[in-house]
């Protein structure tokens, strides 16, 4: 079932997700997404979006939650889809997961979804030549979705009331709050994660729609990261 490029990894909770061995591999930060976003869930029968799932491990990792009722998952790259839809295979967990193939961006599903949850691409276009293959990219830089149109499209996609949540780099905060607060959003909860060298490089964030909320700050520090893997 494997392709030649392909690895198949076991996560922590028992369940096994598909990397490609020279493209992006998820790492510390999903998984911390993961569970920041698990930790500070509140609700029921929630319906999630997953924005640039990747191989799809955010849906692996949040099929369990109880809360959870239905989790559409996207990315912009076919082979993406293909082995996330191959996980879905392996761990016989089809049920409440759909992946799908599109640009965000041009989603037609509007006022649905009462989270949305992402690991964005972190890296912008600078104009400097860009020494990775095309997976790593497109995963890694805005190519394919500037910081703008990530908003917008979660805003797009969550219901008149609705929690947006994700992970980003820390030293674009500024930018991140200001496109947040140009499309009506809330951040109510900023958490910067600190690691073994006490500086913050990334930082994780909720962000309301429709709903004011007074803004909590946290840090957390990472003892180690081969936990992570």
């Amino acid at each position: 079932m494997l392709k030649e490029d392909e690895i198949l990894e076991t996560l922590n909770n028992g369940y096994k997700i598909i990397q490609k061995q020279n493209g992006y591999k998820y790492g510390t930060d999903t998984i911390l997404l993961s569970n920041f976003f698990i930790s500070n869930l509140q609700g029921k029968n929630l319906k999630t979006l997953d924005i640039g799932t990747g191989n799809g491990i955010l849906p692996v990792l949040l099929y369990t939650n109880d809360k959870i009722a239905e989790i559409v998952a996207v990315d912009i790259q076919k082979e993406n889809i293909e082995r996330a839809n191959k996980a879905l295979e392996i761990n016989n967990i089809s049920e409440k997961i759909k992946f799908v193939c599109v640009d965000i961006k041009k989603s037609t599903i509007k006022n649905y979804f009462d989270v949305v949850i992402s690991n964005p691409p972190y890296m912008e276009m600078n104009g400097k030549k860009i020494n990775e293959n095309e997976h790593r990219k497109i995963s890694r830089h805005e190519i394919e979705l500037s910081l703008k149109d990530f908003i917008i499209s979660a805003k797009k996609s969550l219901k008149p009331i609705g929690k947006f949540c994700f992970i980003h780099r820390t030293h674009r905060l500024a930018e991140i709050i200001t496109e947040l607060e140009a499309n009506k959003f809330c951040v109510s909860k900023i958490i910067f994660i600190y690691s073994s060298n006490n500086k913050s490089s990334m930082m994780y964030i909720e962000a309301l729609k429709g709903k004011k909320a007074k803004l909590e700050v946290d840090s957390y520090f990472i003892v180690n990261e081969d936990d992570y893997k």
